[in-house]
C-alpha cells in the first residue's frame, strides 16, 4: 500500500471516529452544492418549459413594441402611457411581403362590470386575427370576426368571465364599458405563459375589436403598446424583421424608439427573472462554500493541534515534510468531497420528490455536478493547506513533546 493511499485510508478512519465533527464540518460545502443544483435543475426545468410554451405562441411571430420610457398602470399591466406606434405602423407593415397577420394590441384603461365591477383586468383593443397569431384556442364561444355587423362584442381571458359573472360560460351575458354594451361571444382558452408581454395577464383581459374602440370615438391611435406579426414561414423572419425595423424608421423620422423582437428574443426575456435567480443562488453558494472552507480550515488546524505527538513520531521515523503536508491534505479534501458528493446526493433527491410531487420538472445538469465535484476538492485542497503547512512545519522534537 502506498503512502497516498495509506493518507486516504487514514482519512477515513478519521472521519468515522468523528463522525459528527466531520458532518458538521462539511456543512457548508453540502449546503453550497446542493443549493447551486437544485436550484439551477429548477430554473433550467422551468426555462425550458416557458421556452417551450412561449413558442407555441411565438411561433414565426416577430414582436414590435414602444420604447417609451413613460409607465402607467392600469388594473394588473404596466404599460407605456404613451406609445409610439401609430395604426400607420400597423398598415406598413401589413404591405411588408411575406408578413401574414398583423395584430394592433391596443391598451383601453377604465373599469369594466358585468355582474360585479372588475378592476383586476385590462381591456385591449384588438383585431380578429389574433388567436391566429396567437395559436390560441378558445373554451367557448368564438372570437370576432371582420365581418361581425355588431362591432360590440368582447371576448374574455379565461379568468376574466370568472371575474366579472362568477361564470365559466358566461356566452350572451353583457358587459358595460365606458358607457357601452358589450356583449360576451366568447371565452379564450388559459394561457400558461403571457406571451409577448411580461406585464399584461392575458388571462385577465377583456378583448374588443379596434373597430369597437373607432366608433367609440376613443384616442386610441398613439396607444399601441404591440404589434404582433405572424410571418408566412421561419424562413422569412430575418428579412421581414429588417423590412419592419426600416418601414418604421422612415415613419418615425429616423428616431429609433421602438424594438422589433425575434421569437427568441421573446422567449429569452421570458425567462430573464429566472436567470436573476439562478445567480443570486449561485451568489450565496459561493459564500456558504466560502464558509464551509473556512470551517474545514479551522477543524484541521484543530486537528494538527490535536495529533502533535502524532506528527512529532512520524517525523522521527523518517516521516518526509512532503508526506506530512500531503497527509493533511488529503484528509481536508477527503471532508470536502465528502460534503460534495452529499449535497450532490441530496440534489438528486430533493429534485426527483419535486419532480414526482410537484409541476415542477427540474433539469439535471450533469455539467454543473461534475462542477460542484471539482469545486468541492479545489475548497479542500486550498483550505487545508494552511493546516497542512502548519503540520509539516514542526520540529520532530517540539512536536514529540505535546501529549
Amino acid at each position: 500500500m502506498s503512502w497516498r493511499t495509506g493518507h486516504i485510508h487514514t482519512a477515513i478512519v478519521t472521519m468515522r471516529v468523528n463522525r459528527w465533527r466531520s458532518i458538521l464540518t462539511m456543512f457548508g460545502i453540502i449546503v453550497g452544492v446542493a443549493s447551486v443544483i437544485i436550484i439551477i435543475g429548477i430554473s433550467q426545468g422551468v426555462k425550458a418549459n416557458i421556452t417551450n410554451q412561449v413558442n407555441v405562441y411565438s411561433k414565426n411571430v416577430i414582436t414590435v413594441t414602444s420604447k417609451a420610457a413613460s409607465l402607467s398602470s392600469f388594473g394588473v399591466s404596466s404599460v407605456p402611457a404613451v406609445s409610439t406606434l401609430t395604426n400607420q405602423d400597423v398598415k406598413s407593415i401589413g404591405k411588408i411581403k411575406g408578413v401574414k397577420y398583423t395584430v394592433p394590441m391596443v391598451i383601453l384603461s377604465g373599469i369594466t362590470s358585468g355582474d360585479k365591477n372588475y378592476k383586476d383586468g385590462v381591456v385591449i383593443a384588438t383585431n380578429a386575427y389574433l388567436p391566429k397569431v396567437l395559436n390560441q384556442s378558445l373554451a367557448f364561444g368564438s372570437f370576432f370576426s371582420a365581418t361581425d355587423t355588431n362591432q360590440f362584442s368582447a371576448v374574455l381571458g379565461y379568468n376574466a368571465a370568472q371575474g366579472l359573472f362568477n361564470e365559466q360560460i358566461p356566452l350572451g351575458f353583457s358587459l358595460n364599458w365606458r358607457g357601452e354594451q358589450f356583449i360576451v361571444d366568447g371565452v379564450l382558452n388559459n394561457f400558461k405563459v403571457t406571451p409577448f408581454s411580461n406585464n399584461t395577464i392575458y388571462n385577465h383581459a377583456i378583448f374588443i375589436s379596434t373597430k369597437a374602440a373607432d366608433q367609440m370615438k376613443l384616442d386610441s391611435n398613439n396607444s399601441i403598446f404591440q404589434i404582433l406579426v405572424r410571418v408566412n414561414n421561419a424562413k422569412q423572419l430575418t428579412t421581414v424583421d429588417k423590412e419592419i425595423s426600416n418601414v418604421l424608421q422612415q415613419n418615425h423620422g429616423g428616431q429609433d424608439n421602438f424594438s422589433v423582437l425575434m421569437p427568441s428574443q421573446v422567449a429569452k426575456n421570458n425567462t430573464g427573472i429566472l436567470n436573476l435567480l439562478a445567480e443570486l443562488t449561485i451568489g450565496i453558494a459561493i459564500i456558504s462554500l466560502f464558509v464551509g472552507g473556512v470551517g474545514i480550515m479551522n477543524v484541521m488546524l484543530v486537528s494538527v493541534t490535536e495529533r502533535m505527538h502524532e506528527i512529532g513520531i512520524r517525523k522521527a521515523i523518517g516521516a518526509s515534510n512532503r508526506q506530512i503536508m500531503s497527509q493533511f491534505i488529503i484528509e481536508a479534501t477527503s471532508v470536502s468531497v465528502a460534503g460534495g458528493i452529499i449535497g450532490i446526493i441530496l440534489a438528486l433527491i430533493v429534485d426527483g420528490l419535486l419532480n414526482l410531487s410537484t409541476s415542477l420538472t427540474p433539469t439535471i445538469n450533469w455539467q454543473i455536478i461534475v462542477i460542484s465535484a471539482v469545486v468541492s476538492m479545489l475548497i479542500g485542497i486550498v483550505f487545508g493547506s494552511v493546516p497542512a503547512i502548519r503540520a509539516a512545519g514542526k520540529e520532530p522534537i517540539e512536536a514529540l513533546r505535546n501529549e
